[in-house]
């Protein structure tokens, strides 16, 4: 068995570094490919309401599927990755990216934008999210806050470049374009890259990065053991309350940004200024976003995550309050520097503080049920801005929810346990000795 840590990567050659961090390139990029195009999905409601005579709320309803449909396969997904590993996981959701992309291309009616983009990139979210970050935090021992924080800042910048991008490709070329041109260039970049991911250190024979040079590499190859560990993991992760406050957190988090992500654009246009100046604030608010979702995981690393997201989510939440009285495009555009700040920070740190409270076991249930009630949030803060104006005729009342549920987060953080112990050291007693590691607290990778 190969023991060294700087393995010949999956094409045969050497390379100088631990291939922990061309996981998270390879992650990275993947997750701009296909997360952008469901982040970006603001640019498409103003196109589609004056070209087609679709209404906000029953396009929006398209974004709502998707993020439900996520949801509610998250948890599998989860399983799956548990069982067979993150990288068959990720061929299914490449597989949904690039038909969903394809498929809303051709749409002409309102309800096949609901199947489109609702179920099959609904399907590519759930395969892509869960197996990334449960990977990602298998390959790091040491450093996993400067890992997930690149990662995640790739899920800020996907967006931030995606909005402008489409934005201008709508007032160039027809939008049908648009989306031919994202399933193909997209679906054949992240094929090459899943080619080159690796699920865990042991698939390539090394340590994950900052683990002891004496630690033998952990093989777990029997999938009814593999099985055995996962059930008394996620059991004793179930047990605890912190663990379904996550959930809550998740979802109270994204319906706070779903609102302003989706409908930011809306609003701005109803405001005065042009599709492409609109598009410039999403894409401004999530370029800046990219910072706070780098330094976000990296402090919570070192200070706790607790109160790192806990400060996030109220710097998320209040400043949605501007968009009151925001009229001119600078007005937008810092509303997009401030928003983007808070946005950032709220979601980047789950992964540390799951390894803070749960430590180093099969994550990707823990993953898969938190995606749960992100999805949930982001189909309820997705639809919910629609409904609202078409109740009442402005974004005033969803602007105001998008306020109360980020400070809802925030008090329900502060509600949880310290992040400087971990609530479930023992979960491996009742394992059979054949299904132990040598560090119980520590193990999984």
């Amino acid at each position: 068995m190969q023991t060294t840590n700087t393995p010949r990567n999956p094409l045969g050659f050497k390379i100088g570094i631990h291939y922990a961090w061309v996981i998270i390139v390879i992650a990275s990029f993947i997750h701009m490919a296909g997360g952008s195009i469901r982040q970006a999905f603001g640019v498409l409601i103003v196109p589609l309401e004056q070209g087609l005579g679709w209404s906000p709320a029953t396009i929006t309803l398209g974004y709502s599927i998707a993020s439900l449909t996520g949801a509610l396969l998250a948890p599998l997904t989860g399983m799956a990755t548990d069982r067979y590993g993150a990288k068959p996981v990720l061929i299914v959701g490449a597989t949904f990216f690039f038909l969903g992309a394809i498929a809303t291309g051709l749409i002409s009616e309102v309800w096949h934008i609901w199947i489109s983009y609702g179920l099959c990139l609904g399907v590519a979210q759930a395969c892509f999210n869960v197996p990334i970050l449960t990977a990602a935090s298998y390959w790091f021992r040491k450093r996993l806050g400067f890992g997930i924080g690149l990662l995640q800042a790739s899920h800020g910048l996907g967006p931030a470049l995606m909005a402008i991008t489409v934005g201008t490709l709508l007032v160039t070329v027809e939008w049908r374009t648009a989306f031919w041109s994202i399933g193909l260039i997209g679906g054949a970049i992240m094929f090459v890259l899943i080619f080159l991911f690796k699920s865990r250190p042991s698939d390539i024979g090394v340590r994950a990065y900052g683990a002891p040079e004496d630690e033998p590499i952990q093989e777990i190859t029997d999938p009814h053991i593999a099985r055995i560990r996962a059930k008394a993991f996620r059991k004793c992760m179930q047990s605890t309350t912190d663990f379904w406050k996550l959930v809550v957190v998740h979802h109270l988090g994204c319906v706070g940004h779903a609102i302003v992500i989706i409908y930011v654009i809306p609003i701005a246009v109803a405001s005065g200024l042009n599709l492409v100046t609109a598009a410039g604030v999403l894409s401004t608010l999530a370029g800046v976003s990219v910072l706070t979702r780098f330094t976000t995981p990296v402090i919570a690393d070192y200070l706790g995550a607790k109160w790192s997201m806990a400060i996030m989510f109220m710097l998320q939440g209040f400043p949605v309050l501007m968009l009151f009285w925001a009229q001119d495009a600078w007005q937008f555009y810092l509303f997009a520097v401030v928003f983007g700040v808070g946005y950032g920070g709220e979601g980047s740190a789950f992964p540390i503080i799951n390894r803070q409270y749960f430590g180093r076991g099969p994550m990707g249930r823990s993953f898969g049920w938190q995606q749960f009630g992100a999805g949930s949030g982001m189909a309820t803060g997705g639809w919910i801005g629609g409904a609202l104006y078409a109740l009442f005729g402005s974004y005033d009342a969803a602007i105001l929810l998008s306020t109360i549920a980020s400070i809802c987060g925030a008090l329900v953080l502060v509600s949880m346990a310290p992040t400087t112990k971990l609530l479930i050291p023992n979960w491996e007693d009742a394992l059979p000795p054949e299904a132990r590691t040598a560090s119980p607290a520590l193990s999984g990778d």
